[in-house]
């Protein structure tokens, strides 16, 4: 269905946002259930060895290491020259001025290729997944930003071909004034045996 054409929940999504804030899922399970669909995983502060792809390990560890001291890295440090191994596989979303939701300054080549739009410049609220996947990776971005803490999902995507599972990694990045205002995301299409889909 066309972005334009559905209107999204933002009730949902601003109460989405702070049941996933408190690993509160029920009301995520039950949408996900009614459309025939496992509970996407919701993993804060994920472990190297909870990722299910070296794209998503290879920019955890890149993160991490741009922490240094700080709490959280400012996003003027980011290079993507420093995390080549994720390059293809990484999405970074700044927040739009009302705060309501993110901008996607960039879509990762691979992704695009997979999902077969490129989303670069656009609204995630434009994005043309089912109204509830799109409330859903909203509300999570906004989770994320909101605990300033890295946040690992992971859903199954409805009626797809090749990809049976999306795990999206998002880790926040800050402005001089200590706000969260982009996340750096990787994401990886996997296959039922685990591996990365090349389209």
């Amino acid at each position: 269905m066309p972005a334009d054409s559905r209107v999204l929940n933002w009730h949902r999504i601003a109460d989405w946002t702070d049941q996933i804030a408190d690993g509160e899922l029920a009301d995520v399970a039950a949408a996900f259930a009614r459309n025939e669909l496992p509970l996407p995983i919701v993993s804060w502060k994920p472990q190297d060895d909870e990722l299910p792809s070296a794209p998503l390990r290879a920019l955890l560890s890149y993160w991490l290491a741009l922490c240094g001291e700080d709490a959280l890295p400012d996003y003027r440090w980011v290079d993507p020259l420093n995390f080549r191994a994720a390059l293809g596989f990484v999405i970074i979303l700044e927040r739009t001025d009302d705060g309501r939701e993110f901008r996607y300054r960039l879509f990762g080549s691979s992704i695009a290729r997979t999902s077969g739009f490129d989303m670069t410049g656009r609204l995630m609220s434009a994005h043309p997944a089912s109204s509830y996947a799109t409330e859903f990776a909203i509300a999570s971005s906004l989770a994320c930003a909101r605990r300033g803490v890295p946040l690992y999902t992971e859903r199954q995507p409805a009626m797809a071909e090749m990809t049976t599972r999306w795990p999206r990694l998002a880790l926040p990045l800050r402005d001089e004034a200590n706000n969260v205002v982009r996340l750096l995301v990787g994401t990886t299409p996997l296959d039922r045996n685990g591996r990365i889909v090349a389209v």
